[in-house]
């Protein structure tokens, strides 16, 4: 069917395809208005809201999101899955499915090489919706405890045990090894494993085929959570129990959609983007990929490093609670929820202390996901190395297993691991080449700070000439803020979380106190209380920026704006870091007067 370039709609950007879809259209006795362009996250695919409406007799219309996805091979496509996850009612389940799974008309296509799918709009109708993405710390660890709860219990009264994944051989009678367990985990995307030796090849050293390591940031032996040969300690673990049922596949914040009110219900979520559905799944791999998602988008760049030790040490503990004082108050409490929700659902089934031991492995696997993606740093990236090889080696110690005698080969972290100078780098040079790249860039090499501004000079360290006090906070603003600055000036806005800038905003109020204390130590040079005045002027100056772009994150039509028009660096976003920009030139300037 033939249509002037004025009557196909530019739906999806591709004009081929829009001409296809337009057609389909026609044939379906469906009218497509309003299209807008919607933030796609991580599926590959497209996302369009438009007004449907349906032209036959007796047929609704209304408000639909249409989806254009890549027809990959297989019989198995995300139609397919979807529609599998809807009809996978048995008693006991269905309210979470009508109530949990976003609505799929019953219309799908195919376009050439992609589906369409047409599907509801997640959400009963009367309020805003936003993902579980950059939710604010207070409201997750509720939201995240009943989504947790919910794909356990409310999907699966009813859990088998089983030695392989759907379409494989069973009643062999073979249990299925911990390796196993961690390999089918990870098979959901083959090629992280591949990738993921690739990143460790310089630092491996004789270490890649080693079964037990020592990793540079730790003090003990671990076993290679690489290692997952049947030979390997892993490999020679029998997992009792491997507890299986109906699973998302893919569950992280982008994939979770709930109210924006945070006076909502935490039980009020949807699941989206259900191309990964599997009916026999592992329930284990769900819960850990979701607070891995969080720790590593929401929670991790914010943190120091013995932070990070103490959430290191209580993820692979085996009691459930996160303890230590460093460790952010929401972080912790999500923890200590995801935990207590997995052991209450095995002990409700009496499956404990089995399923307790299957937090481990799919810790460890889980780990290895994240930290096969390149858009985070190598910092993180390794920190959820290490993170893995405790897990394996938590497991192995339940399972009883020998640690060798002998000595093992290290394993060096990637790229420099001193903690940062205090040196400032300036103007004229810009930021060092081998920076280290910040979360989100998804390359290495220095970020693009083109549009932001570059604080200059160097600054003394404390207590190696500079003045006490005072010169002390200083540098300590210039560490916190300097490389959020840094990740900001390389990231797209669709990828700014709005927890960063909250923290940016409550860091600022706290060194405001700090600052304007009148019992802080100051130095005697000329100009010392003007240099402080200044500072906490621009400590002040960030509290606008931070709060407008903060509301225009969190709020998700405003977002999507943004977003549809393809805006890489929104007017908020740029006056936050041109802000910051200017309080760490100020830090810059007071400090060489000192």
């Amino acid at each position: 069917m033939e249509h002037s370039p004025s009557e196909v709609l530019p739906v999806f950007g591709d004009e081929a395809v829009d001409k296809e879809f337009a057609d389909w259209l026609v044939q379906s006795f469906l009218e497509l208005n309003e299209p807008e362009l919607m933030a796609s996250g991580r599926s590959g695919g497209q996302l369009v809201s438009a007004v449907l409406r349906d032209l036959r007799p007796g047929r609704r219309g209304g408000l639909r999101i249409i989806k254009l996805v890549p027809a990959r091979s297989g019989t198995e496509t995300e139609p397919h899955n979807h529609r599998a996850a809807l009809s996978g009612a048995v008693p006991g389940n269905e309210n979470f499915i009508s109530r949990h799974l976003v609505e799929l008309d019953d219309r799908t296509s195919r376009l050439g090489d992609h589906w369409v799918m047409i599907q509801y709009p997640a959400g009963d109708g009367t309020d805003a919706m936003t993902t579980l993405a950059g939710q604010p710390a207070r409201r997750l660890p509720a939201l995240v405890e009943e989504i947790v709860k919910g794909v356990l219990g409310g999907w699966n009264p009813d859990p088998s045990t089983g030695t392989t994944r759907k379409g494989d051989a069973k009643g062999n009678g073979k249990p299925l090894s911990a390796a196993q367990f961690v390999t089918q985990v990870l098979t959901v995307s083959p090629s992280r494993v591949p990738r993921l030796r690739e990143w460790l090849e310089p630092c491996w050293g004789p270490a890649g085929d080693s079964e037990w390591l020592s990793l540079e940031g730790g003090s003990r032996v671990l076993p290679n959570p690489l290692a997952l040969g049947e030979g390997s300690p892993l490999g020679r673990c029998q997992v009792r129990l491997a507890l299986r049922g109906r699973a998302h596949g893919d569950l992280h914040p982008g994939n979770i959609v709930v109210p924006v009110g945070e006076n909502t219900s935490p039980d009020q979520f949807w699941l989206v983007d259900l191309g990964q559905y599997a009916a026999n799944a592992l329930l284990a791999r769900d819960p850990a990929h979701l607070l891995m998602c969080l720790i590593a988008d929401e929670f991790l760049p914010e943190m120091a490093g013995r932070a990070r030790e103490e959430l290191l040490t209580a993820l692979t503990g085996y009691a459930p609670d996160c303890a230590g004082p460093l460790i952010p108050q929401g972080l912790a409490d999500t923890v200590t929820r995801v935990r207590r929700a997995m052991i209450d659902w095995g002990a409700g089934h009496h499956f404990n202390p089995p399923w307790r031991y299957q937090w481990y492995l799919a810790l460890q696997a889980c780990a290895l996901m994240v930290a096969a993606r390149d858009r985070y740093s190598d910092a993180d990236r390794w920190w959820f190395f290490r993170l893995a090889a405790e897990a394996c080696g938590a497991y192995l110690r339940e399972a009883g297993a020998e640690e060798p005698k002998d000595t093992v080969p290290a394993v060096k972290a990637p790229g420099p691991t001193a903690a940062p100078t205090r040196g400032v780098p300036s103007r004229e040079a810009g930021v060092p080449a081998a920076a280290t790249p910040s979360a989100g860039t998804g390359r290495s090499g220095a970020p693009d700070v083109s549009d932001a501004p570059s604080p200059a000079g160097s600054a003394p360290a404390p207590g190696t000439g500079g003045p006490a006090g005072f010169a002390d906070v200083l540098a300590e603003i210039w560490d916190v803020f300097e490389p959020v600055l840094r990740q900001l000036s390389a990231t797209p806005f669709g990828q700014v979380k709005a927890l960063t800038v909250e923290y940016v905003d409550r860091r600022a109020t706290d060194f405001e106190l700090t600052l304007g204390d009148p019992q802080l130590a100051m130095p005697d040079s000329a100009g010392a209380e003007e240099g402080r005045e200044q500072v906490l002027e621009r400590l002040r100056r960030v509290s606008d920026p931070a709060e407008n772009l903060r509301t225009l994150l969190l709020h998700p039509v405003r977002r999507m704006e943004v977003l549809a028009r393809m805006q890489r660096r929104p007017v908020e976003l740029r006056a936050f870091v041109q802000a910051l920009g200017d309080l760490l030139h100020e830090i810059r300037r007071v400090l060489k007067g000192l």
